[in-house]
């Protein structure tokens, strides 16, 4: 995380806003740039500085001078925190910046002549884009964090305060050693026991070759490009753990410890949220905000309520004042979490939670509560401020909100970025009726030359059908690799899937065997949409009908295959989802299998993608932009 200040980041974005004025008032920038707390530097594409404000200077005790960019490091002194290594002039942000065009940050040590005793700068690098998104320079701002790394560096030299905040780390943690080009197992904490349930103790010692012998695996050059790079490498993977043999979805990052460690953080990415937006803190207590505000003594006697209060809470201003707070107390709360709160404030510290309180007429709603210890001269506490935002509505949206990320981040894994079988032009896409999908397709290989193609469609929308997709995408993926027949693997993934699927759930799929040796096709579908196989002049040359029930209606469900197709150069194979089909005009006419298959015919000579968007196009018009009311997938792939 940057340690620069919020207000250091809002500057840049409203350098960047009006980055247009460098043309011209340069004055204007100037006031700009200056008025950042931060030091600031501007150059050009060519690495030309054009401006270095005050406390750039005083930083980094050298000021604006015209130096190619490839000895910025030696002139300026710039290091890796160890303060020995010297950081290369290319991998400076702002060289990196002119470079790709992107943003970069790093925490460098600056020593030079001018700067003797050496400064830890964190530094943020942004490109300048001019009116046609071309780059016209960079812009960076640091700010010297030297405090803040010797802070650091006190608290590591407590090992015992080190090994208590390690070990409490909520997040499963793992430290790794390089020695002898492997990395060996040295240390974890709870969490990680917890994750492993206490097995990990055994692997302490451990090398990682012998842990997972697979060197080809994503984690395992995460491990070793974060230490040779002296970085963190972030990846979220589908990992089976060894002390477990459980496999668990993951968000893992690779932090690099100079000299010899990478920590590794694997955190279970169901169990992420989102932190609640932070509060604007109380100056005064004000009769017109619409938070709820309530001043007591310092033995917590309220002694004023606003019309908030009243509102939110449902008592009078005469009933609350002389009370205390407890009249708002819900019961919902241990004792512990009082003791906390009132702990925090007699030391003289503000104090924010999520507190769940009652009303008059005994309904809970729920508060962001801040809590201002008031003093006097002295520092004598004298009162305090309480400040209640009502969020019931705040956090009902914040975990809708939540339910759909998770939506939507399943469903982006579920769609290929990039669809490739040699000797096939092939493309598919999704239309969602709503923010996530029901539908889903896929393509993918588990031999040189067998290829599979599947589109499927969950009932249902949102977060439920995405996670079923999600799974049933990953069976095929594990099934496909233990059979090489359609209706044996459909056979298999349906008793998977009976066990997760509620009565009212039920998913249609069709599943493709493609050889691309033999040109041959073999396929099962279980009450999916039928399938088409169009000959060279776009013509219906074979239907890929359903050879069973949809998934998850009966457990014990055999699937058959239907027969096996050769194909030829120019054919297309065409697979739909019923969205299509379906479709409705004003009329409530569906657009139906006849004019899907003329569209294609007329328009067979165009590439898959081009159909599918040509298609989309059509049932568009056809509904006229009504909404849909089903999700809507094509999936075509087409021989040369």
């Amino acid at each position: 995380m940057s340690l620069l200040s919020k207000e250091s980041r809002v500057g840049i974005k409203m350098f960047m806003k009006f980055n247009h004025l460098f043309q011209g008032e340069d004055k204007l920038i100037q006031k700009i740039l200056n008025s950042i707390g931060e030091g600031v530097i501007v150059a050009n594409k060519d690495g030309d500085f054009l401006f270095f404000n005050s406390i750039a200077e005083n930083i980094l005790g050298i000021g604006m001078r015209k130096i190619d960019p490839e000895k910025w490091g030696d002139v300026y002194g710039c290091f890796y925190p160890d303060k020995k290594t010297p950081f290369p002039s290319e991998q400076i942000p702002l060289a990196q910046t002119l470079k790709t065009g992107k943003a970069a940050n790093e925490i460098l040590f600056i020593k030079n002549p001018h700067k003797s005793d050496g400064v830890f700068i964190d530094i943020v690098s942004t490109p300048i884009l001019g009116d046609n998104d071309d780059m016209w320079g960079g812009i960076v701002i640091f700010k010297d964090i030297s405090e803040t790394i010797k802070s650091n560096n006190l608290l590591k030299q407590s090992e015992e305060r080190f090994k208590e905040l390690f070990k409490g780390i909520p997040i499963p943690t793992f430290v790794w050693q390089h020695e002898n080009e492997d990395f060996t197992l040295i240390d974890y904490n709870d969490a990680a026991s917890t994750l492993s349930h206490g097995k990990i103790k055994s692997y302490v010692g451990m090398k990682y070759t012998t842990m997972y012998p697979d060197l080809s695996s994503p984690l395992y050059q995460d491990l070793w490009h974060s230490y040779k790079e002296r970085t963190i490498v972030n990846r979220e993977i589908t990992h089976r753990l060894r002390s477990t043999n459980q496999e668990k979805e993951l968000d893992v990052r690779h932090v690099y410890i100079a000299p010899d460690l990478v920590v590794v953080h694997a955190e279970d990415i169901t169990e992420r949220k989102n932190a609640e937006k932070t509060l604007k803190k109380l100056s005064s207590a004000v009769e017109q905000t619409a938070d709820a505000v309530l001043i007591t003594t310092e033995k917590g006697i309220i002694e004023y309520v606003n019309p908030a209060f009243m509102k939110m809470s449902g008592y009078t201003r005469e009933e609350a004042i002389g009370q205390t707070p407890r009249l708002l107390k819900s019961g919902k709360h241990e004792k512990s979490f009082y003791q906390e709160i009132w702990a925090t404030l007699l030391a003289g510290d503000p104090y924010q939670n999520e507190m769940l309180n009652r009303k008059k007429n005994g309904e809970y709603f729920w508060v962001q509560n801040t809590i201002t210890p008031m003093k006097d001269e002295n520092g004598t506490i004298t009162n305090f401020v309480a400040v209640h935002k009502d969020i019931t509505d705040l956090k009902a949206r914040h975990e809708q909100e939540i339910r759909l990320k998770v939506a939507r981040e399943i469903q982006q894994r579920l769609y290929s970025s990039t669809i490739s079988i040699p000797g096939f032009n092939i493309a598919g896409k999704n239309f969602s009726a709503e923010e996530t999908s029901g539908d889903y397709f896929d393509v993918f290989s588990t031999s040189d030359e067998t290829y599979w193609l599947t589109i499927g469609d969950v009932s249902g929308h949102g977060v439920g059908s995405a996670l079923i997709m999600a799974e049933t995408r990953a069976y095929l993926r594990v099934l496909t690799k233990l059979s090489s027949d359609p209706g044996t693997v459909l056979s298999m993934l349906n008793k998977e899937l009976h066990t997760d699927l509620d009565e009212l759930q039920y998913v249609t799929l069709i599943l493709v065997r493609l050889d691309v040796t033999r040109n041959q096709i073999a396929y099962a579908s279980a009450g999916h949409v039928p399938g088409y196989i169009l000959n060279n002049k776009g013509e219906v040359e074979h239907v890929l009908d359903s050879t069973g029930i949809p998934l998850g209606f009966l457990k014990n469900q055999e699937y058959e295959n239907g027969k096996t197709i050769n194909i030829a150069a120019k054919n297309m194979l065409v697979f739909l989802t019923d969205g299509i089909v379906e479709a409705q005009d004003d009329d409530d006419a569906e657009f139906g299998h006849e004019r899907i298959l003329n569209i294609i015919k007329n328009s067979h000579q165009m590439t898959a993608g081009q159909i599918i968007e040509h298609l989309y196009q059509k049932v568009s018009s056809f509904s006229r932009d009504i909404h849909p009311l089903d999700d809507m997938t094509a999936l075509i792939c087409k021989m040369e």
